[in-house]
């Protein structure tokens, strides 16, 4: 019977082995996992043996210390049964229970005796923890990678061996319990936190190995069945770990121990996302001519290909393997995006020194943030924080921006002005209709500055620094326009006044002869010139202003400015009743 069962079980074995191993790969991986299995059981072997001596030892030293402390009761009660018996009901009073008597010296060496059996136990069950953590610790050193099972069974064990004696010194009792317990504590506390390091550690880089054979972060090789299985093995492995993590968090948090290190995402996608933050920083980190901080379009292209690259794995394949498990409500896209962030705000930050030296390039950042945070929302349906929204929160950044942005366009309108022909009409001949404005060189610099400003901050998430940006950069522009129109008109004055005295201080050409005749007329052609010149410089002014003001009404119909104008009715509303929307440019900066 026995001999049937033993052939069933060998031919169960070997279609086993036709059915699932028939290739040359699969047969040298099975070889190479018995001989790793040969090596593990040999080493088990003997760490038991080792064990089983320790332990040996223990108990017959144990065995020693009762019996002593039995033949040494036994003594101590057969003394008190002789003093029981020797005295009558009636001669109690006889012994005396002081100190010096006979009896009060065997009560002392019995609480000697006891004392010493409460401090060899105590040392047992000490010397007992010690050797199952250490006991623990080996297993798990020794079984990774090779028995999964055995590391996890380990690490589970090593947490309760927490719950149960690495919280006794935290908890109230005597002074010298507490002081014992104490090392015996710390001890276990950096044991199981030495042991989980070494398994993570060693799970992690199984992970990155399986990854490296599937091309990861690049575009993924799912063609070889090996490589995925190993992958599926090394995640479930890291995904068993996080869960028994999660499991010990009331554990760990009475032992002040954090092994998360302030992680919340799942312990598997942080590995997976550590290959893509290694490849960031090697590219746009270090002293390669990739890492400007005037491009950033060439490190958020850089993440956005990655997504392409991966996503279509992250929600096919790894998804699938959380749906099985506890976590199945895991929306892995979603988690693994939330990773990448670090990495986008680590390299504004690495960049910020440049930003505040060269606030011009700024407006290029925005736009690319804006542009990043749009397709994460689009295109992979992220529910996250806003990049763009977290930089624009650094003030020192703003300001930078608003700084440059206000130089740049001062700057360039002073250039403008003062041109050759600044005031000369754009389009020459008819072309225009006599109702429209005639464009000047100045009146097209100030309407594109102003919109291209606008077209820059447009893209800002938030009212109140668009606000911010329209009275510090904007309107500083038309307010220089609407100052050097007012000395215009004051100098067409004083032009006029002056004509106006040399031509009513012409005199008769027979009270004054020839030659004065001819020198006041001299002066009032030459007033009369100035007066036709500046004549024309006003009306180009004219025609500046006039564009300038039909762009304006064009503005007030713009989706920017009326956003804005409705953002600031409803702060003024907020604030109180008796608050006027027009009043927003004084409180600006705490609106």
């Amino acid at each position: 019977m026995l001999e049937s069962g033993t052939v069933e079980a060998q031919e169960s074995v070997k279609q086993f082995l036709n059915g699932h191993f028939t290739t040359l790969e699969s047969l040298e991986l099975v070889n190479e996992l018995l001989r790793d299995e040969e090596e593990t059981n040999a080493l088990l072997e003997e760490e038991l043996k080792a064990a089983q001596k320790t332990t040996q030892a223990l108990h017959q030293e144990a065995s020693v210390i009762a019996e002593n402390v039995r033949a040494e009761s036994l003594r101590l009660i057969d003394i008190h049964s002789k003093i029981v018996g020797s005295s009558a009901d009636d001669d109690v009073s006889a012994w005396q229970f002081r100190e010096g008597t006979e009896i009060m010296d065997l009560m002392a060496t019995l609480a000697a005796e006891l004392q010493g059996y409460e401090r060899l136990k105590r040392s047992k069950e000490y010397i007992d923890i010690v050797v199952d953590v250490e006991h623990t610790a080996d297993q798990a050193k020794k079984d990774l990678p090779l028995n999964k099972q055995s590391v996890l069974a380990a690490c589970a064990h090593a947490f309760e061996i927490l719950k149960t004696h690495g919280t006794q010194d935290l908890k109230e009792r005597s002074s010298t319990a507490r002081q014992t317990e104490s090392h015996l504590g710390k001890y276990i506390r950096q044991s199981v936190q030495q042991i989980w390091e070494h398994v993570e550690t060693a799970a992690g880089d199984a992970l990155n190995k399986s990854l490296v054979k599937l091309g990861w972060p690049a575009k993924l090789n799912m063609s070889s069945t090996s490589a995925v299985v190993d992958f599926d093995a090394q995640f479930s492995t890291l995904m068993s770990l996080d869960h028994m993590l999660r499991g010990a968090e009331e554990t760990l948090d009475q032992c002040c121990i954090d092994l998360q290190r302030g992680r919340a995402s799942p312990l598997p996608l942080e590995y997976m996302a550590r290959a893509v933050d290694i490849r960031m920083r090697y590219h746009f980190e270090t002293a390669r001519e990739t890492n400007r901080a005037d491009k950033p379009e060439w490190w958020l292209s850089q993440v956005l290909a990655t997504l392409q690259n991966i996503v279509p794995f992250l929600e096919a394949h790894v998804q699938w393997l959380y749906d099985g498990t506890a976590s199945k409500h895991l929306d892995v896209r979603n988690e693994f995006i939330q990773l990448l962030l670090p990495i986008i705000r680590r390299k504004l930050a690495h960049d910020r020194s440049e930003y505040l030296r060269t606030g011009i390039i700024i407006p290029n950042v925005v736009r690319e943030l804006a542009d990043f945070d749009h397709t994460l929302q689009q295109v992979y349906f992220f529910e996250g924080s806003s990049v763009l929204s977290e930089f624009l929160a650094d003030g020192a950044v703003f300001d930078a921006w608003v700084e440059a942005e206000r130089s740049a366009a001062i700057s360039s309108y002073m250039n403008t002005v003062a041109e050759p022909g600044a005031f000369d009409p754009v389009y020459e001949g008819d072309d225009l209709d006599p109702d429209d404005p005639r464009p000047t060189l100045v009146s097209e610099k100030v309407v594109l500055l102003v919109e291209d400003i606008a077209e820059r901050y447009a893209m800002v998430p938030s009212r109140m620094l668009q606000l911010q940006l329209l009275s510090t950069t904007q309107f500083p522009i038309v307010i220089a326009l609407v100052e050097d129109v007012e000395a215009e008109i004051d100098e067409f004055s004083r032009v006029s006044l002056a004509f106006i005295r040399n031509t009513a201080g012409l005199p008769s050409v027979g009270a004054a002869g020839v030659t004065s005749t001819t020198t006041a007329m001299a002066k009032t052609a030459s007033a009369q010139s100035t007066f036709v010149s500046q004549l024309g410089r006003l009306i180009s002014w004219y025609q500046t202003v006039w564009h300038v003001e039909e762009s304006a009404r064009e503005w007030n119909n713009s989706t920017v400015y009326v956003d804005m104008w409705a953002a600031v009715c409803k702060r003024a509303q907020a604030i109180g009743k008796g608050t006027d929307p027009r009043d927003w440019r004084e409180n600006c900066d705490c609106w």
